[in-house]
């Protein structure tokens, strides 16, 4: 049970990974301005360590948060502006009801909307694609409506989890982490489609975000598998 190689090793080994990603993503995020190149590192560290099995985390986590520090710094600060105009903005129109004040809270949460599914897609992108921020942007608002089932279920779970932890201000320490790792699934499917495979025997195939993923259990039942053959 306890063995290196066991399905239960391999589990505790992956919740624990998820984890500190988690951790990693909250201590990095604290100075705000910052939240972007951890949200960024944090996506790149699960999809590369934890899903693909590549690298090491805390090194795979500084690397992209190092790499992505300076163009991360506008959109930070934009991004904490906008929500925080957003916030003001609609607790004035909710505090203050009147037919025009539910006209404007109806176009605010439409405007947040908008904002929230664009920023859904730029940390995942800035991860993995060499752009500018604009270009990234551009795409990343583009993609919202483009995957637009995979934009609500993400905003869902967004507003799910923010609530949770509002609840449970300790799961602080447990959600980011369980939260950036389920993202991966539907962010890989998207950026696929924007990103040209390889040809057969190529360098670029040995790229480790085209080699497919295996569930440590199916790796398991797998390995089961060849032995019985032999």
């Amino acid at each position: 049970m306890f063995s290196p190689d066991s399905t239960f090793s391999r589990v505790m080994s992956t919740l624990l990974d998820i984890l500190l990603i988690g951790i990693l993503w909250l201590v990095c995020s604290l100075p705000l301005i910052t939240i972007t190149a951890s949200t960024t590192a944090a996506y790149y560290a699960m999809a590369k360590v934890v899903r693909h099995k590549t690298g090491y985390l805390f090194k795979e986590y500084f690397r992209s948060f190092k790499a992505n520090f300076k163009q991360s710094i506008l959109p930070s600060v934009i991004f904490i502006a906008v929500v925080f105009i957003l916030v003001i903005d609609v607790m004035y129109v909710w505090n203050n009801r009147s037919s025009l004040n539910d006209g404007l809270f109806v176009i605010m949460v439409g405007i947040g909307f908008l904002f929230l599914s664009s920023i859904v897609y730029f940390c995942p992108f800035l991860s993995r694609f060499t752009k500018k921020n604009f270009e990234i942007f551009r795409l990343s608002a583009f993609s919202a409506f483009r995957f637009l089932p995979i934009t609500l279920a993400v905003i869902i779970s967004v507003c799910v989890v923010s609530a949770a932890t509002y609840l449970m201000p300790w799961a602080i320490v447990v959600f980011p982490g369980i939260f950036i790792f389920f993202i991966t699934y539907p962010m890989e499917y998207v950026m696929k489609k924007y990103m040209k495979k390889p040809e057969a025997g190529s360098p670029e195939e040995d790229i480790w975000y085209f080699q497919k993923t295996v569930s440590i259990f199916a790796e398991k039942i797998r390995e089961k598998a060849k032995k019985n053959n032999k």
